[in-house]
């Protein structure tokens, strides 16, 4: 009977991870709840959801900017919905966006409405974290005579127990995107806050997916600008940001602590949130009037002007590269391709190639680029992806390999979708299984 079970468990688990690799169909969205720390990924990301094991008790899902797949507990993610109605989650749960509690005495009760006689479903234990979700009405406690300061707040455990709690025995704080906190009393986070205040306002501020391309090795220069950022003027009193999908400038009377780490930018939308000394987060309005964040590193952390730089200086080596191992190649059937030193190239006697690999008419001449980027997997047969911009306004996206004697040319798919965490649209490049391959002599 023993190895019955045995044999079950391992077709399950068989079963799970042929799903998790090969999962591709989205089921849903959902709102993260409680930060996975070890992916950076903060609470108030929507993203989507590929599989829900309730075997493992996992969300499967990809991680912003990234097409890995990782296992989520059920209980760090809402319920996936549409991806509307994950947004409007999201939304409603903004104003305490990475706003966590500790508790501060044992026997705290989470009860199951926003009111004192509500059914108790969890005790608190001193000094244990929970995370805050938004404020509701009810009706507030009294001492006998007089009600109890405080609000009641929506929360959520970290073993997954949802209810109302009453915040006058909770401790506020924000939590860091790795998912760490600092211990220690209000006060003194208080004022080590607001120590740290003058050095952000004199401080340029870049979004911090900036590093997450430098790290992936992956920067798009549609996203990646100097000008890009937060930054306040102190003399004028003015504050701006520049991100891809807002350009917001605003004067201000005045900078106040609102309480949890939180500053208000007095007669504008905007609010900053003091995550340490080169990272904070600014929350806005976006052109259409929806709230949202972004966080920024300082520019002691992250520098633009390198990124770019490093990114342009990548894609000259690879032009710089097939030049240098041709600039001409020809096949007998396929044509010749000669690269010339403007980023320039003519391609004659390519007939065969119309239309399944470029549309007729396309003309014989044209731009070279490298927009794209490899994915792993294909990284070990390849060197790159080469983009051929027609004259005529035809690209065709190509991965190709050099060696000792040519060049080899295959067809790349590039698909460009919409990332629903921050509106950027993403390209994936991805070669079909038997698709043609044509060889080059030098």
């Amino acid at each position: 009977m023993k190895n019955i079970i045995l044999k079950v468990a391992a077709v399950f688990a068989a079963l799970f991870i042929f799903a998790l690799t090969s999962c591709s169909g989205i089921i849903g969205y959902s709102v993260v709840l409680w930060n996975i720390g070890d992916q950076k990924i903060t609470d108030g990301t929507v993203v989507p959801v590929y599989l829900k094991s309730n075997i493992s008790h996992v969300y499967v899902i990809s991680a912003p900017d990234s097409e890995e797949k990782i296992e989520v507990p059920l209980w760090k993610l809402s319920e996936p919905k549409s991806k509307g109605k994950a947004k409007k989650l999201a939304k409603q749960y903004r104003d305490y966006e990475n706003q966590y509690a500790r508790c501060k005495l044992d026997g705290l009760p989470i009860r199951a409405e926003p009111n004192n006689v509500a059914r108790q479903i969890y005790r608190l234990r001193k000094g244990e974290v929970i995370r805050a979700l938004e404020k509701g009405e009810g009706s507030a406690p009294t001492n006998g005579v007089t009600k109890l300061e405080g609000d009641w707040l929506h929360v959520l455990t970290s073993n997954g127990v949802w209810g109302w709690c009453f915040s006058l025995n909770l401790e506020l704080f924000a939590m860091k995107d790795d998912g760490s906190f600092n211990a220690g009393n209000e006060a003194a986070a208080v004022s080590k806050l607001d120590d740290l205040l003058s050095g952000v306002l004199e401080e340029k501020w870049y979004p911090e997916y900036y590093e997450s391309m430098h790290k992936k090795g992956r920067v798009d220069l549609n996203y990646v600008k100097p000008s890009y950022g937060f930054e306040v003027n102190t003399e004028n009193k003015s504050v701006r940001l520049d991100l891809p999908n807002t350009s917001v400038s605003y004067k201000y009377s005045d900078v106040k602590r609102a309480g949890n780490g939180i500053y208000d930018f007095k007669d504008t939308p905007i609010h900053i949130s003091i995550k340490d000394a080169n990272t904070i987060n600014v929350r806005y309005s976006d052109d259409s009037g929806i709230t949202k964040s972004q966080n920024m590193l300082s520019s002691q952390v992250i520098d633009p002007a390198s990124l770019i730089a490093g990114e342009k200086s990548r894609r000259a080596g690879a032009y710089s590269s097939l030049r240098s191992s041709g600039p001409d190649y020809s096949s007998s059937n396929y044509g010749m391709i000669a690269f010339s030193a403007d980023n320039r190239f003519t391609w004659s006697g390519y007939s065969i190639l119309v239309p399944s690999v470029i549309p007729e008419d396309a003309g014989n001449s044209g731009s070279v680029s490298f927009p794209y980027f490899l994915p792993s997997n294909l990284k070990g047969e390849w060197s790159g992806v080469l983009t051929l911009t027609f004259a005529k306004g035809a690209e065709v996206n190509l991965l190709y390999k050099l060696d000792g004697t040519g060049l080899r040319l295959s067809p790349a798919r590039v698909v460009t979708v919409e990332n629903p965490s921050n509106g950027f649209k993403e390209s994936s490049v991805s070669k079909s299984s038997g698709s043609l391959e044509m060889f080059f002599h030098k």
